[in-house]
């Protein structure tokens, strides 16, 4: 008996006192399963020691109706032989004497107490032994007490039957002058407690003992008595805060613990939150059945609506008023189901988990049919009534459907489309709708998992499409879908928006909203179909009848042109300048929303970066992902992470680009083909730049087509043939190259930016001595690159081409390299071609050493350590050299910062070095920092110090 001394000590009092002549009433009171039982039985157990005779009765719900079955109970637990009575006669004399019943009755109640009796008139009851049962117990228990004292005990006397309690009535009356004590147990709040005779029992109580929870040391010692090992404290808490120290739900946890072998420490903490012992199911499953209907209702309506539980909500469940409400809440409260003060079950016991397992099917699924329409009709949270509807075995009427969608929308909009998700599937499984319902649930749904399951997606579209009824409709399905997302190979989706499109045609759209579903669906076949020659051609020819200045007032417009800006980008048939004027347009008509993702505009991003114009972009990015976080799409948080890794890489910030790829690999989990394919060739093109290709070719190697797009397969072979030049493979190295380079032609992606593999070749071909072939391969890739006419890939392709030209002829066109390179914000890339000019053997050797020097010093702003170390050994002819001091400006740098100290712009400075104003502006920062001045204003001052070092 853990914490129960005091109590103990109480009793034992009273028993002492009942001995030497004073008898009581003790009641013990305490809530289901606390303990009531057991510490009678500790109580009987002092009494047998000191002398008393024990007389037990348990009463029972069972038995409620069973006449005189407590009383004989009492009776049958006394000693065979006993003293006779006061007329001489045995114990059962009475049901064989003569005399009348009354007689008998009353004699019981006006006993040696001389007290009349309090119940007032005596109910109507059968037969001789109801009528004697007073005189019995109370001639009984006269004749012993004058041998020996008694100890009464009645557990649950709640649940005595009625005949039994009027018996006890007169004896507890006249325990004043016998050596008699009563304990009588009671479960407050039970409904029973309420009756008279109970009431009469109870009110008369000389003392009252209240049974309370355990403690943590008390479960901790129970654990480790059971365990035989220590016990970790978490698994202590565990096991008191389930169990809220109910003595029977600690032991029969206790015992669970031990029974299913596990060790009482902090990992298993979940496990034994778990725990449903059978024992503590019954004993549930027994107070249930005993209670009244309404107590019962209630209960299971608390388990219902959870911590949504209110009176107004309750009461309508349960069916009931509002008083049988609070008497059943009281019963609850006394029980330990309730707490003090609130109207909702205890949070995360054990007892409220078994009593919401306990509930009938039938009645939990009716039960949660009408709390949803309760919780939604009265203004709760839509996603708090479809909770309801999530478990339940069957839905009932359109309203349940109709609920769980409002659940979705709410989702939504909260950033959750799993959860949205899920409460669509749900009005799915069960919902009778057909064709037009059915179609919009299935997009719906659609709609919800393209956040996070864009196969899945693209099924459910593909399945609604053919339930909807009209053209319009089945367009306005399909441009849901963004391109990027639409694979041709998946789920036959390209085949329906084929069908679409082509219905729509024949319908030849009249109005507005026909004509944009049109042009958007449009621009996901030129999307789909760009790898396509003679779609390419054809996509050519629409490009150019739109003009320089096509417009882009419409959603429809906007995409069609930035699909057909796509195919001249990767066809090479227009010039960088050309597609960066219609982009910079568009992205100033597109807000920085996750949405973008499922549109054509990351096809704008791919453009800016290959061109090297991304000023503003990154600023859009950020607040688009930001926005996506809030939101919890991982599709957008890829997406819009490579599209960050693309600008990151064409502004030379290889460390952050890098970090984007990780970062969007990680978010796509282990299957990469859950992202568009356009992404995973970004990340692909990322990682090669970054000098990463066993990531690319990871990636790659993941995608579902890897095998079937000619664009994957052609930088699949690019990674494979970088990997293989470092193993120095050189042959197997240029077939890789040379592979890529035909499959890349095969579609008529002609710009290097997207296949970057002739100038790889090129190198290759010069490894092994072939100068000629070596020399036409970067002949090539510079065309081309002239014909594109962004800067970066122009000085990259300027730089193959010097590495591989004979004589001064390779100088000079490093030296074009780095004059193109200037031009743009890819300071990593003219770092590699200065260095590329510093180490050739032509090159001048005053020339080379300020080169080298130049190239060591951006090395070192750029934090590229190793390269930075590379080049300082080739300054010091293999020697290793210090670092210079980061407070000293290259000078690109000195010249940029004098100009801004005389007072011109950013514009003008670029305008006068031939220059961007991005790079003017890394310049300048770069400048801020070394001389240790926080701005423009203190440039002149800073530069006027020695060495450029900050003045004083």
């Amino acid at each position: 008996m853990l914490e129960r001394e005091s109590e103990l000590a109480r009793a034992a009092s009273a028993l002492r006192r009942a001995a030497g002549g004073e008898g009581g009433l003790l009641v013990v009171r305490g809530p289901l399963g606390v303990g009531r039982s057991t510490f009678l039985e500790a109580v009987a157990g002092i009494a047998h020691s000191e002398g008393f005779l024990v007389l037990r009765a348990q009463a029972a719900a069972a038995e409620e109706n069973f006449t005189l079955g407590v009383v004989r109970q009492l009776t049958d637990s006394a000693p065979a032989t006993e003293p006779a009575d006061e007329d001489g006669r045995g114990p059962h004399a009475e049901y064989t004497a003569g005399g009348t019943p009354e007689d008998a009755a009353d004699a019981a109640y006006t006993s040696d107490a001389g007290v009349p009796s309090a119940a007032g008139p005596l109910p109507l009851w059968a037969g001789p032994v109801s009528q004697q049962a007073p005189r019995r117990l109370a001639s009984l228990l006269k004749s012993v007490a004058s041998d020996r004292p008694i100890v009464v005990m009645v557990d649950d006397v709640q649940w005595s039957d009625g005949e039994s309690l009027l018996a006890l009535l007169p004896c507890v009356a006249g325990r004043r002058r016998n050596r008699v004590l009563f304990v009588l147990s009671v479960l407050p709040g039970d409904v029973r407690g309420a009756r008279e005779y109970v009431r009469q029992l109870l009110d008369a109580a000389d003392h009252t003992v209240e049974l309370d929870t355990l403690g943590r040391d008390s479960v901790r010692l129970l654990l480790e008595e059971a365990c035989g090992a220590p016990v970790q404290g978490a698994f202590v808490d565990v096991l008191r805060q389930r169990s809220g120290g109910n003595p029977l739900l600690v032991k029969a946890l206790v015992d669970e613990v031990r029974y299913q072998a596990l060790a009482p420490v902090a990992v298993n903490c979940a496990a034994a939150a778990g725990l449903r012992p059978e024992r503590a199911r019954q004993r549930l499953a027994v107070f249930l059945r005993a209670q009244p209907d309404h107590v019962r209702r209630v209960a299971y309506a608390l388990a219902v609506l959870g911590d949504a539980a209110d009176r107004q909500l309750v009461t309508h469940l349960a069916e009931i008023d509002e008083q049988r409400r609070a008497e059943a809440m009281d019963v609850l409260r006394l029980t330990g189901l309730v707490a003090e003060h609130s109207d909702s079950l205890i949070p995360g016991t054990l007892l409220r988990d078994l009593l919401e397992e306990s509930m009938p099917a039938a009645e939990l699924t009716a039960m949660r049919g009408v709390a949803a329409e309760l919780l939604h009709r009265t203004g709760h949270p839509a996603e708090l009534a479809a909770e309801q509807l999530m478990s339940v075995a069957v839905l009932c009427g359109s309203g349940a459907v109709e609920i769980l969608r409002t659940a979705a929308d709410s989702a939504l909009r909260r950033g959750s489309p799993r959860d949205a998700a899920r409460y669509l599937r749900r009005a799915l499984l069960d919902t009778s709708a057909t064709g037009r319902d059915r179609a919009r649930l299935l997009i719906d749904l659609a709609m919800a998992e393209r956040s996070f399951a864009s196969a899945a997606s693209l099924r459910h579209v593909a399945e609604a499409v053919p339930l909807l009824e009209s053209v319009r409709e089945r367009a306005d399905a399909v441009t849901r879908l963004g391109p990027l997302l639409m694979d041709p190979a998946a789920f036959r989706i390209d085949s329906v928006r084929r069908d679409v499109a082509e219905e729509l045609g024949r319908a030849a759209p009249h109005d507005y909203i026909e004509r944009e579903l049109a042009l958007r669906l449009e621009a996901r076949e030129n999307v789909l179909a760009a790898q396509d020659p003679a779609h390419v051609r054809r996509a050519l020819r629409r490009f150019r009848a739109l003009g320089p200045s096509p417009s882009l007032r419409t959603t429809g417009e906007r995409e069609l042109v930035t699909s057909l800006m796509h195919i001249a980008f990767v066809a090479n048939a227009a010039s960088a300048d050309e597609l960066t004027l219609l982009c910079t347009r568009l992205l100033e008509q597109e807000a920085p929303a996750p949405e973008h993702v499922h549109s054509t505009v990351p096809l704008v991003v791919n453009i800016l970066a290959g061109a090297g114009r991304t000023e503003g972009a990154g600023g859009w990015l950020r607040e688009a992902h930001l926005l996506a976080q809030r939101r919890g799409g991982d599709v957008e948080q890829a997406v819009i992470r490579s599209e960050q890794a693309l600008v990151a890489l064409a502004d030379g910030q290889l460390v952050y680009a890098r970090q984007k790829v990780v970062q969007a690999d990680a978010l796509a989990g282990p299957d990469t083909g859950g992202l568009p394919t356009i992404c995973a060739a970004v990340l692909a093109i990322v990682a090669l730049h970054t000098e990463e290709p066993h990531l690319a070719e990871q990636i790659l190697v993941q995608h579902r087509l890897h095998a079937e797009n000619e664009h994957l397969a052609a930088l699949l072979h690019l990674a494979r043939g970088i990997l293989a030049a470092r193993r120095g493979e050189t042959r197997t190295a240029l077939v890789h190259f040379q592979t890529a380079g035909r499959r890349a032609e095969r579609i008529g992606w002609h710009n290097p930016v997207t296949v970057p593999w002739s100038s790889s070749a090129a190198l290759m071909h010069h490894r092994l001595g072939e100068h000629e072939e070596a020399e036409a391969a970067a002949l090539s890739e510079v065309e081309r690159s002239r014909a594109w006419g962004a800067p970066v890939r122009l000085g990259n392709a300027l730089v193959a081409l010097g590495k591989v030209s004979r004589g001064r002829e390779g100088v000079t066109f490093l030296e074009e390299a780095v004059e193109v390179l200037e031009k743009g914000p890819n300071e990593h890339e003219l770092c590699q071609a200065l260095y590329a000019l510093g180490t050739h053997g032509q090159t001048d050797p005053r020339r080379r050493a300020s080169v080298l020097e130049r190239a060591y010093m951006m090395a070192v702003d750029q934090g590229a350590s190793s390269f930075a170390e590379k080049i300082a050994r080739r300054k010091s002819g293999g020697t290793r050299a210090t670092s210079a001091p980061n407070g000293r400006l290259t000078p690109s740098e000195q010249k940029v910062a004098r100009l801004a100290a005389d007072g011109l712009s950013n514009a003008e400075i670029a305008a006068k070095l031939g220059t961007s104003s991005r790079m003017v502006e890394k310049h300048l920062t770069n400048s801020y920092r070394k001389l240790g001045i926080s701005g423009r204003p203190d440039l002149a001052r800073a530069l006027a110090a020695p060495d450029g070092t900050p003045g004083t």
